[in-house]
């Protein structure tokens, strides 16, 4: 059963950041990785491959944090991938499936968000280009949760802390959760608390670059120094010198010592260091092979190409010459034969057919004007022009094909009926829409409206637009009843006449209407109110009269 990997690298410093980015996005040479496989690669939040150093920065400026200590963490490197054998190869090609946009890659980025915030990850890298295909994903350890300190939560609750979301005890958490996200691919957890460690295959890319100079010098043997007892003094105790003696040899045994292990390490490093060289002579002589194998399809399809280019040229010299025929049987006053014929009529059907999509195209969409007809058709190559006829015709300058505009049929219907259709949906359309902008309006009142059927419903709808109010909505019920939705402004010069309407809705038979107490204490209020002012104006000089 293969494994879930996942790592963690912590990032403190700029030069940092820009070396994984390097490798990330391949501005440097990677030993380990096959330069014919690196158009899989893809990235899948840095798009743009920005400085990690400098998104991390913003992000942490973005939330106001306080004043960060210089070598604080302000991103983490996550690698997460699978054993080799999660992901197969084909036993024909020797390889593996292009997993770009797959359901893994975007479970993948999909669990570091969830678990960091999708604005915390600040990049996510995909490599096909290596022996085993993995993400590089950058997260700024950004937390929600307060410091504890002595059992209680202290300072700010949004803080920078690798420390918190990266520890031992997160990490092993970090592995197990991740294993189970991986569950549906297959992919179980490695052993808690192993003790193996990853090295770094970037750390071996500079010993290949190891002299013969160097690696004389540590090829050389440790030098022997012999382990002499020195002379007990006479008045120094037998045990005490023995003891004395036993320190000193066992300290000059472990330095000779530790120089064989850390030469041993350093040719180990280069053993290592030759090993990915000789993997990576392998991937060039394989590179090799596929160019050449590219070059010889390339010639053949080179080849094949140069073929069909001569069968183009001599169709069109005959063309050409048919052409040529065409035109001075033409200037004869020849007929032209039933084949020639049937030609020019299926041309003519056939740019007259396009020519109706387009123009159907148009009529589909809101038309204001006769224009925007004229307008598609001429961008797509067509010209029209007036004809002695006085009637507009269409040019289609790149195969001379000309007709009357007005037989075009788009929809089987007269053109001009279907234009001005066209022009009077859009209209009523535009109306509707600024009627019901009119009803959002918040200072709008309301009103329901049901009306015994669709007669009263039309006399009713014509009354309220002659006094001012906007019906902005007309519904069929059950049972013949018709339903209106109004809305209109409070204004003195409309809100009687409005009233007025309402109120005889109110006692007409069959009618019903609904509306808030407090739209109809408005506007009743403000008729009562225009009555008694017009009542004072009438008796006022009357009464003035009486008092003189």
């Amino acid at each position: 059963m293969a494994f879930a990997i996942i790592r963690v690298t912590k990032i403190t410093s700029r030069e940092q950041a820009q070396s994984v980015a390097h490798h990330n996005y391949r501005t440097q040479e990677t030993p380990n990785a096959d330069p014919a496989l690196r158009h899989l690669n893809q990235e899948l939040v840095n798009h743009s491959q920005r400085s990690y150093w400098d998104l991390a920065t913003e992000r942490i400026a973005q939330l106001q944090l306080p004043r960060l200590r210089k070598d604080a963490v302000r991103a983490v490197e996550v690698l997460l991938t699978a054993s080799e054998e999660r992901f197969t190869k084909d036993p024909t090609t020797g390889q593996r499936a292009d997993i770009r946009d797959s359901s893994w890659v975007k479970d993948n980025l999909d669990f570091l968000q969830k678990r960091y915030g999708s604005e915390n990850v600040i990049g996510c890298m995909l490599h096909q280009d290596e022996s085993t295909p993995h993400l590089h994903a950058l997260v700024v350890p950004i937390t929600q949760q307060q410091r504890v300190h002595k059992g209680e939560k202290v300072g700010v609750a949004v803080r920078l802390s690798a420390r918190d979301l990266f520890n031992p005890v997160a990490l092993r958490q970090l592995q197990t959760d991740y294993a189970q996200a991986m569950a549906p691919y297959g992919l179980q957890r490695g052993v808690m608390y192993s003790t193996a460690r990853h090295e770094d295959v970037r750390r071996y890319y500079g010993a290949q670059k190891t002299t013969q100079r160097e690696l004389d010098h540590v090829l050389l043997p440790v030098a022997h120094t012999p382990l002499e007892i020195t002379k007990k003094a006479w008045y120094v105790d037998s045990g005490v010198h023995l003891q004395r003696e036993l320190e000193r040899l066992n300290h000059q045994a472990a330095q000779q010592l530790a120089e064989a292990n850390a030469k041993l390490a350093e040719v180990g490093t280069i053993a290592t260091a030759n090993t990915l060289a000789q993997d990576r002579v392998r991937v060039l002589e394989k590179q090799l092979a596929t160019s050449k194998a590219q070059h010889e399809q390339t010639k053949t399809l080179l080849t094949q190409k140069e073929k069909e280019l001569a069968e183009k040229t001599t169709q069109l010299a005959q063309k050409s010459a048919h052409y040529t025929q065409l035109v001075v049987r033409t200037a004869r006053g020849e007929a032209l034969s039933p084949g020639l014929m049937k030609q020019v009529n299926q041309l003519q059907k056939q740019q007259r057919q396009r020519a109706e999509q387009v123009v159907g195209q148009v009529l589909r969409g809101p038309v204001t004007e006769v224009g925007q007809v004229e307008k598609a058709l001429q961008q797509e190559g067509y010209v029209l022009y007036q004809q002695p006829d006085q009637t507009l015709g269409v040019r289609h300058p790149a195969t001379a094909v000309e007709f009357p505009l007005a037989t075009l049929r788009p929809n089987g219907q007269e053109l001009l009926t279907q234009i001005q259709q066209a022009i009077e949906r859009t209209q009523a359309e535009q109306e509707q829409q600024r009627r019901e902008k009119l009803a959002q309006n918040p200072a709008a009142l309301h009103a329901v409206i049901q009306a015994r059927d669709a007669g009263q419903a039309d006399r009713i709808e014509e009354a309220l637009e002659k006094a001012g109010a906007n019906v902005w909505s007309r519904k069929t019920l059950s049972e013949q009843r018709v339903e209106l939705q109004v809305s209109y402004f409070f204004d003195w010069k409309i809100i009687e006449g409005i009233s007025r309407v309402l109120d005889t809705v109110r006692r007409s038979p069959g009618a019903q209407l609904e509306e808030s107490y407090a739209n109809n204490t408005t506007r009743t209020g403000a008729a009562r109110t225009l009555e008694r002012d017009r009542e004072h104006a009438r008796r006022g000089p009357e009464r003035g009269m009486g008092i003189g």
